[in-house]
């Protein structure tokens, strides 16, 4: 079993590396805006046109919610894969005009 670095670890930005793509110097990032997290990120933020994964305890609801409001702060579309078909369109709604720029992919 692979453990993730904690998030709050001196190498979680090493911990990930881009192998394809542009390379991260180039990268448009959207930080938080907290110094104690985004100092640990690769280039200060999480980064834009890539794929992340947020997976939550019991039945997801605050990470889902977690991930609508980081979404919310972004433009163009958001590809949105869930594993089970629970997710509630307008509780992610509440955290900005998502809606109309999801794309979601449901598993099986």
């Amino acid at each position: 079993m692979r453990l993730l670095p904690s998030l709050f670890s001196s190498n979680f930005g090493s911990a990930f590396s881009i192998s394809k793509g542009e390379p991260r110097s180039h990268r448009t990032v959207l930080p938080f805006g907290i110094s104690v997290i985004d100092q640990h990120l690769p280039e200060g933020g999480l980064a834009l046109g890539a794929l992340h994964e947020v997976a939550g305890g019991g039945n997801g609801a605050a990470a889902a919610l977690f991930t609508a409001g980081i979404a919310a702060r972004t433009q163009g579309q958001v590809l949105w894969c869930v594993a089970r078909h629970d997710l509630f369109a307008p509780a992610i709604a509440q955290a900005g005009r998502l809606p109309d720029r999801v794309i979601l992919r449901r598993r099986g």
